[in-house]
């Protein structure tokens, strides 16, 4: 999601904002849309609308939480996971989240848990007597992602620096499990699960399998492609990729793991061409094209490196997989260079404008927007895998993994 995150710092713990300084902040926010690449994607919005009601809770919001709330809010309804904002202060104190869940079919089923007493597998019907799917649907207002799915796969995400929405749990709480079991969270005493890159032979000499949480930070890939190298005599090599929310893209492993020609995104900016946008408005049929015109550009075809893995390579995805994550997978999915193994990722790559709000606050907006090379859209869409499935509860408690075994499967072939 996050190429980097600045370390803004905040005046201080309980730093609330003036109302000049709300009302400046927030003009900020809404003046920073001018270079928006992704309007395709909220094409009924009426943005005019929703600054104004956004303006309306800033001047209400003397407290800093509910003011950084209603800012989230309007830049999620533009549906773009590139364009947030983002409150460090808040961020910081979010602390770490107890679990992550997904929902399967119908139900939030714990799929990873940093809590004694809760599983992979248990079932959330509610927390603190609230049914857990209103719960989720009332974070996802305020939660920029480019698809529903994605929301809630983002609403877990984990970063280096920060856990993004772990502000959005209560400090403390108590989950109602399926079957009536009560347990209560006290997320104070939890400690982060570790996201280092992992590499283990899942059959010796045969099977290898790389586990990246992010690429957020240049250690991450680098030990991503020591393992690579490590096992380049396997006969196949699975590399998973759930839940990793973005980063820098990982040319280096990208590179390493291609045998074959492959080609980048087609990108596209907004251009700033107010003369030809002003007629437009009148209603020239000609000049109907520069209402919101881009500068688009191909990239050539690739050839791969010498010194490559051959092997069998299966990728792993899911709709937590963002960002510079399907920047990893697309090329491998467009030459069938590797069997994507899983569900369709979040849907969202391109670069970001970085700005600092001052306060410890910055807003984020994708200026560039990406397509495949024959033009098809991956914005709000994602990129569907070859093999398409997900965790079963079942296994889940079993401690097995579904999309894993399926990749096994189909590496065997």
């Amino acid at each position: 999601m996050l190429t980097c995150i600045p370390a803004f710092a905040a005046d201080g713990p309980d730093s609330n904002l003036t109302l000049n300084e709300r009302v400046y902040v927030a003009s900020r926010v809404y003046a920073s849309l001018n270079n928006f690449a992704h309007w395709q994607n909220a094409p009924n919005l009426d943005v005019d609308a929703g600054y104004r009601a956004y303006l309306e809770k800033a001047i209400a919001s003397e407290d800093r939480k509910a003011f950084s709330l209603a800012s989230m809010e309007f830049l999620a309804n533009l549906k773009n996971s590139h364009t947030v904002f983002i409150d460090m202060m808040l961020a910081k104190q979010g602390g770490v989240l107890p679990f992550i869940a997904q929902s399967i079919h119908g139900q939030w089923v714990v799929t990873e848990s940093m809590s004694p007493g809760l599983r992979a597998g248990d079932v959330i019907e509610s927390i603190d007597g609230r049914p857990f799917d209103k719960f989720v649907q009332d974070c996802s207002r305020v939660v920029s992602a480019s698809t529903e799915e994605g929301g809630r796969h983002l609403l877990f995400a984990r970063m280096t620096i920060v856990t993004p929405y772990a502000h959005l749990f209560p400090e403390q709480f108590v989950l109602t499990l399926a079957g009536g079991k009560k347990l209560a969270i006290d997320r104070r005493t939890l400690h982060d699960a570790s996201l280092e890159t992992e590499g283990r032979w899942l059959e010796p000499g045969k099977v290898a399998y790389i586990r990246i949480h992010t690429f957020l930070g240049p250690d991450f890939e680098k030990r991503a492609v020591e393992f690579a190298k490590e096992y380049r005599n396997a006969e196949a090599i699975i590399v998973d990729v759930r839940g990793e929310p973005g980063g820098s893209t990982p040319t280096d492993l990208m590179s390493f793991l291609m045998d074959r020609p492959s080609q980048w995104w087609t990108e596209s900016t907004p251009v700033n061409m107010p003369y030809f946008r002003f007629r437009a408005s009148q209603g020239r049929g000609e000049y109907k094209a520069f209402e919101r015109p881009a500068l688009i550009w191909s990239s050539p075809v690739a050839q791969p490196a010498k010194d490559v893995f051959h092997g069998k390579l299966a990728i792993l995805t899911d709709a937590g997989c963002y960002s510079a994550c399907e920047d990893f997978v697309m090329p491998f999915r467009l030459n069938h260079r590797a069997v994507i193994v899983g569900e369709t990722t979040g849907g969202s790559s391109g670069n970001a404008d970085m700005i600092d709000l001052g306060h410890g606050m910055m807003v984020m907006v994708g200026v560039q927007r990406v397509s495949f090379p024959d033009g098809s859209q991956l914005e709000g869409v994602g990129i569907r895998p070859d093999v398409e499935i997900g965790p079963t509860i079942e296994d889940l408690l079993a401690g097995k993994d579904t999309v894993l075994d399926a990749a096994r499967q189909r590496m065997a072939q």
